[in-house]
């Protein structure tokens, strides 16, 4: 009986699935992102205005930057990513293991973009978001680690 021998991913793939799940957290925040001038329009004046985590203070002009790039980060990582696998140069079980890894990185974004966004009652929501993502980010990030175990264990 044959068996195959799975190779360690080389270190562009981990390069490029590094890429993809970054730019996949920032493209997914600034989707995600309530803006001041929409809180606004919902009535949230500045002062009302409660934060689970102060945001880090942008300039509203970067924040398309930011998630443009992030955007672009997640395209390219995933499209170089992928040509690693088709080319066989990575065995599929890493390539399994960096797709179990996307949700966790898009739960991130998410859940940036609700910690820091101005509302009334900001830590309901965040508490909120916890505990929905984070017990599925548990449930991705283990089947990550089995299909890298696996992988390992095939060598």
């Amino acid at each position: 009986m044959k068996t195959t021998r799975t190779r360690p991913p080389r270190p562009l793939f981990a390069l490029y699935t590094a890429l993809l799940l970054a730019g996949a957290a920032l493209a997914v925040w600034w989707a995600a992102r309530t803006s001041p001038e929409e809180a606004r329009r919902w009535g949230i004046t500045p002062q009302e205005a409660d934060y689970a985590i102060t945001p880090p203070p942008l300039p509203e002009w970067s924040v398309p930057v930011i998630g443009g790039a992030g955007l672009l980060l997640a395209l390219v990582g995933g499209v170089l990513a992928a040509r690693e696998l088709r080319a066989g140069r990575t065995a599929p079980a890493w390539g399994l293991a960096a797709f179990l890894l996307l949700p966790v990185a898009l739960f991130g974004g998410l859940w940036w973009a609700v910690a820091t966004a101005p509302a009334i009652g900001a830590n309901i929501g965040l508490g909120l978001v916890l505990i929905v993502l984070g017990p599925l980010a548990l449930v991705f990030l283990l089947g990550a680690l089995g299909a890298a175990l696996t992988a390992l264990l095939k060598r």
